[in-house]
């Protein structure tokens, strides 16, 4: 069973770069305009940090899955078990796995690597299952009324432990090494009201090359997004559909 740790999520508004007021012909206030750059990192308490090193090196503890999760006018969806695992989704991970080797057990809920970015503690792993478990939409990104909006920037990715020793040593489902041929991709696609705003496609692994660090993938073309959906597509149809994502920045406007 999945064991949920104590966590702290930092929604942080790191720039205020506009705050207004529009004033009407009688000099009353008429509306307000305030835009953010919001950082969303999942991390975990600083002041946790020794307690949290005992559960490094992967293992289920290192793994905390809620339904719904918010933040500020965020909130990420996920399908959950009755018994708290995962079915797909997003999990907040502390695990860090840097050895791919043929006997490593894989892993994953470890980022290959040491850790989030920015030498962080937390981050995310995204789970990418058949569709008919998975939620309708994966990321919502809630205003107050039409005027106000969510702009996306970019975000990072990287790979779990079990996919780059796949790729590497094959995995005993997807049979031996990958080759030139072969593919991890991962699609982001923002949705505004019924309509696509645009879709951003990053690979993961390419041909035998996995992805190794974090990586940061360009958002902006998908503009103003009240949704966001994530989509995991593999070569090989046996490897299990996982990877990491740490440090989504987006504008936020807000108009009252």
């Amino acid at each position: 069973m999945i064991r949920k740790l104590m966590k702290r999520v930092a929604l942080l508004g790191m720039a205020a770069i506009a705050l207004s007021a529009c004033f009407d012909r009688n000099g009353l206030t008429s509306q307000y305009e305030s835009n953010l750059l919001v950082h969303y990192e999942p991390d975990y308490a600083s002041d946790q940090a020794s307690f949290m090193d005992q559960f490094f090196n992967g293992g289920e503890d290192t793994v905390s899955v809620n339904q719904y999760l918010s933040f500020g006018p965020l909130t990420h969806v996920s399908t959950v078990e009755e018994d708290g695992s995962l079915v797909g989704g997003f999990a907040m991970c502390i695990g860090r796995d840097g050895d791919a080797s043929p006997e490593r057990k894989p892993s994953y809920f470890a980022v290959y690597g040491t850790g989030g970015n920015d030498d962080t503690y937390g981050y995310v792993v995204f789970h990418d299952t058949l569709a008919t478990r998975m939620p309708e939409h994966l990321m919502y990104f809630n205003v107050p009324n039409e005027a106000s909006s969510c702009t996306m920037n970019y975000v990072y990715v990287n790979n779990v432990q079990a996919v780059v020793q796949a790729v590497l040593h094959g995995n005993g489902l997807s049979g031996g090494p990958f080759e030139a041929s072969d593919y991890l991709s991962l699609t982001i696609t923002g949705y505004k009201g019924d309509k696509v705003t645009g879709s951003v496609t990053a690979k993961l692994v390419d041909g035998s090359k996995p992805l190794d660090k974090w990586t940061e993938v360009s958002l902006s073309s998908l503009g103003s997004v009240d949704v966001m959906d994530f989509h995991l597509e593999a070569s090989r149809p046996d490897l299990p559909l996982y990877c990491c994502l740490d440090d989504l920045y987006f504008h936020y406007l807000e108009i009252y």
